[in-house]
């Protein structure tokens, strides 16, 4: 019995210890949950009142931000373009320029007249020399004439040839 007592004394001082704790730990609750309810209730007030001037804001930051993100990164292509993927770039800008100084003021100002002139002036060169070749080809060439042996129904041969008219004396 004496073992029994001590541990209904051992278990009651455990209880009363405990309930000390909770009395404790209740007070600052209280405390604490009408912090809570306070807060709750003025957030509550301010999404109902300001709620939609919040969200704006909020996504308007949200906008800047995304875009901002999106522009530097079309900083960067830009940037690696011009430095790093485009070395030759003078390259391409003397082909630019001779691009336009050719099709824009060369060649724009020739019009068709002009363009034929100067096309028959390329080829008449070849074609002079392609003649003179021919000629002498001609020359070295043994030929029959067919129309030699003239008939006696030619018209061309009936009818004299114009000659110059004789002269009188009184012109």
């Amino acid at each position: 019995p004496l073992e029994a007592g001590m541990k209904y004394v051992e278990a009651r001082s455990t209880l009363n210890h405990s309930i000390g704790s909770l009395q404790n730990i209740a007070a600052g609750l209280k405390v604490k949950v009408e912090g809570i309810i306070t807060a709750v209730e003025s957030a509550q007030y301010l999404i109902h009142h300001n709620g939609t001037e919040i969200v704006k804001k909020e996504i308007y930051r949200f906008m800047k931000n995304l875009i901002g993100y999106f522009t530097e990164y079309l900083e960067w292509t830009e940037d690696v373009m011009n430095n790093e993927v485009a070395i030759c770039k003078p390259v391409a800008n003397v082909v630019d320029t001779v691009d336009m100084i050719l099709c824009g003021f060369i060649v724009d100002s020739l019009n068709g007249f002009w363009f034929s002139l100067g096309c028959c002036t390329i080829f008449l060169i070849p074609s002079i020399i392609i003649a003179v070749k021919l000629a002498k080809f001609y020359r070295r060439m043994d030929t029959e004439d067919v129309y030699d042996d003239a008939l006696p129904y030619d018209t061309l041969t009936r009818f004299p040839r114009a000659s110059a008219p004789p002269k009188h004396s009184g012109w």
